[in-house]
């Protein structure tokens, strides 16, 4: 059998002692043309293991890390020209943070500091040390301004590699958090290092701004506890500022397309301004706009745009402005009516009963035949695409029912859903969700 072959299968099973004894049994000839295979084997084993370590999908993590060391120690004996300074630096600070004595979380964190200190000073190893020196003021309770001068050592370096942004970001408001007083100001030191550093860099890369405004928005979506509601404000005001330079931003790159386009989105669901975010939604759709010119038979754009076209068709309905209401539920229409095979795809049909539903209910209280009809259709399709697994299409044929005047269908087609989704084994499904919408009330008692 092909000793590759052998070496991967014992991979597969984790094995890292027969592992050992296989590439011990080879020759020198065939350990240096066998290098980089039986050297990638090992990473393999090690990356799996270090994605398990992080999901928290090991039993004993202390022993599953001195596995891993163990695994770094096999590859040096039979190559001590790999260094695995990262790797080693990793194992050691999750044994600092998951220690239970405070002097093994020290033993264990200064371990780490030491194999950052003697690597190679790259980048990747800096912004390691940057989180390991604050890992080490966290269980040392030293928050110094010396520590925190050699950290600013580590950190400046850093700031000239945009692939560390979201990292640089989280790092600022990682010291934000921190529990003793000064918190607060080494937060804003870094942060005005960090920005200084990022204008200058975005005069020739401009998307420095796209990956610093998603940093923000992703902080302002999880709700950090650690930061205050005005100064999640001031962040929302950011965005918007650091999202001006990319509204004419011209690409074909799809991905790129969407994620201008959510930023966008993002930044104009948390503004409090009306025209700027009006301002925001419609270059939102824009950017989606564009990238389904890219990918056509895609149903994920023209949904995305015409989420905003539903945030934005709620503002013109808000003030009142009928024509505009109307113009934007056409405008999305017609993005809809642009997607290829659109007959064939559930989520597709779903968000554009959906639309339809909104379009008749905001422009036409509900009162549009024709609209409601069309409506029907696309989920009464998505129903059927859905093959009785999802609940949602039934429930929003059963919202217009109600809201159009039909009880009686309502109370219908929501028996229909329950009968459609217990149909496929989901026996114990309810329809909890109408049980707590406000907008079924009405038929409650009709459904238990």
């Amino acid at each position: 059998m092909n000793i590759i072959h052998q070496l991967r299968e014992l991979a597969e099973r984790y094995d890292i002692e027969e592992m050992d004894k296989l590439v011990e049994s080879l020759s020198p000839t065939q350990l240096e043309a066998y290098k980089e295979d039986i050297i990638g084997t090992y990473d393999m084993v090690y990356s799996y293991g270090a994605y398990d370590l992080d999901c928290d999908k090991v039993s004993n993590p202390e022993d599953f890390i001195f596995y891993l060391l163990g695994i770094i120690d096999s590859i040096q004996r039979f190559f001590p020209d790999r260094p695995y300074y990262q790797e080693r630096g990793y194992c050691y600070q999750n044994l600092a943070s998951r220690a239970q004595a405070v002097e093994d979380k020290v033993r264990y964190i200064q371990e780490a500091i030491h194999i950052y200190n003697i690597a190679p000073q790259t980048t990747d190893i800096q912004m390691s040390m940057v989180r390991a020196l604050t890992d080490r003021m966290v269980i040392t309770g030293q928050f110094t301004t010396e520590a925190f001068t050699e950290l600013l050592y580590y950190f400046r370096p850093v700031l000239n590699d945009t692939s560390f942004i979201r990292a640089l970001i989280h790092q600022c408001f990682r010291v934000r958090s921190l529990p003793f007083a000064q918190n607060h100001y080494w937060h804003n030191r870094l942060l005005r290092e960090f920005e200084g550093a990022m204008y200058l860099l975005a005069e020739k890369k401009p998307l420095v701004y796209l990956d610093w405004a998603e940093t923000y928005h992703y902080m302002l979506f999880h709700d950090s506890t650690d930061i205050d509601e005005e100064y999640k404000s001031q962040m929302v005001d950011q965005t918007a500022s650091l999202l001006q330079p990319l509204e004419s931003y011209y690409t074909e790159d799809a991905e790129l397309l969407n994620r201008l386009g959510k930023a966008f989105a993002d930044t104009a669901r948390r503004l409090q301004e009306t025209d700027l975010k009006l301002a925001y939604y419609w270059l939102s759709v824009q950017f989606f706009t564009k990238g389904h010119e890219q990918q056509p038979a895609a149903w994920t754009f023209p949904v995305y745009a015409t989420n905003s076209l539903l945030e934005i068709a709620h503002i013109y309905h808000e003030q009142g402005t009928y024509e505009k209401l109307i113009n934007t539920f056409e405008h999305g229409l017609q993005l809809f009516s642009q997607v290829y095979q659109h007959e064939e795809d559930f989520h597709l049909n779903l968000y554009w009963g959906n639309f339809l539903v909104a379009y008749s209910g905001q422009a036409y209280d509900y009162k549009s035949a024709s609209i409601n009809r069309l409506a029907e259709e696309k989920l009464q399709l998505a129903a059927v695409l859905g093959r009785n697994f999802y609940s949602q299409p039934y429930l929003s044929m059963a919202r217009l029912a109600i809201k159009s005047g039909n009880t009686e269908k309502c109370v219908q087609l929501l028996l229909q859903c329950r009968e459609a989704i217990r149909s496929n084994g989901y026996t114990a499904y309810d329809l909890d969700e109408v049980l707590k919408d406000e907008d079924f009330r009405e038929v409650w008692d009709q459904l238990k």
